[in-house]
């Protein structure tokens, strides 16, 4: 009996044919002896020959049964807030709330609570766990338009630190929520000198600013100042296209330009001020929102400020 895959002379033979030869070669020699088997352990006519859409499978290794590896259990139902998910204890296992919780169970240690159906119930928020489950399914936060959302990702923060998830931690760390940032530059109508209210990191971490802005001497605390560290500068350039280049540069770009506005300016100490009519170039950026401003306001730097 020829082998059923023989190659053309000069092609290169492929494993599978070399496979199907020998298997051809093994049942002529078996016919041959007239259907004696010639080794008590070997029954070539019961030799399962496992098919795929190719023709030949390997044998699944132990632990696996009809492709699907068996070693990450059977499903899991739980109860999370009154929400129902399927999963497997190997994928909870990730997080240390559930190690603790498995272990200790299986170990008679504690018990666990469980709902009228005999499923492991958490009493905490199903809505929040839909992310930390698909996080400990894939290893990435799939939080979609909640991303900019500061206050769902401060929650869901304290709820993954509630699983054991480390907030802090390189493996679990939340992405950063992308935010709108905001610069205004602006200029009184009968003078030359250039303003500009950004957040104070905006200029000060940045090594190329080289001097261009001074922090304003009286005006550098804005009334929004303790909650976004927005201060005011004075750009040493007058040309309104350089220092709106420099912000295009660092991804900013040009809004709305407001004509006729009337802008107030803290001149003194004493809390004197300019009042006039001037022109504002609004800019905005999508950036990352820094992690440290989730808890705390951070303090702006000594700086050598100008009038």
């Amino acid at each position: 009996v020829g082998p059923p895959f023989a190659s053309r002379e000069g092609l290169p033979r492929s494993p599978l044919q070399d496979l199907e030869e020998d298997l051809a070669e093994c049942i002529a020699v078996w016919r041959e002896s007239g259907g004696q088997q010639t080794h008590p352990s070997l029954d070539f006519a019961r030799v399962p020959v496992p098919r795929s859409p190719l023709g030949w499978q390997p044998n699944l290794p132990p632990g696996r049964a009809n492709g699907v590896d068996m070693a990450f259990g059977p499903v899991l139902t739980i109860n999370v807030g009154g929400r129902i998910f399927r999963t497997t204890a190997s994928t909870l296992r990730k997080a240390p709330f559930f190690e603790s919780l498995f272990r200790h169970s299986e170990e008679g240690v504690i018990g666990t609570t469980v709902d009228d159906a005999g499923h492991h119930f958490v009493d905490r928020s199903g809505d929040l766990f839909v992310y930390v489950l698909e996080y400990l399914r894939s290893g990435h936060w799939f939080l979609g338009e909640k991303a900019s959302d500061l206050e769902f990702v401060e929650v869901l923060r304290q709820e993954s630190e509630f699983y054991g998830l480390d907030a802090q931690a390189k493996e679990f760390r939340l992405p950063l929520p992308r935010i709108s940032e905001y610069a205004t530059v602006w200029q009184f109508r009968d003078d030359a000198s250039l303003y500009v209210d950004c957040l104070e990191h905006t200029v000060r971490e940045d090594p190329d600013h080289q001097g261009l802005f001074r922090l304003c001497k009286y005006s550098g605390g804005l009334p929004l100042d303790q909650q976004t560290c927005t201060k005011r500068f004075k750009a040493t350039s007058h040309s309104i296209q350089s220092v709106i280049a420099y912000f295009a540069m660092r991804g900013f770009a040009l809004q709305h330009v407001l004509e006729n506005a009337m802008i107030m300016h803290t001149t003194s100490a004493d809390g004197q001020s300019r009042t006039g009519i001037g022109t504002q170039y609004l800019l905005s950026r999508v950036t990352s929102f820094p992690q440290s401003s989730f808890h705390h306001s951070s303090t702006p730097p000594n700086t050598t400020r100008a009038g």
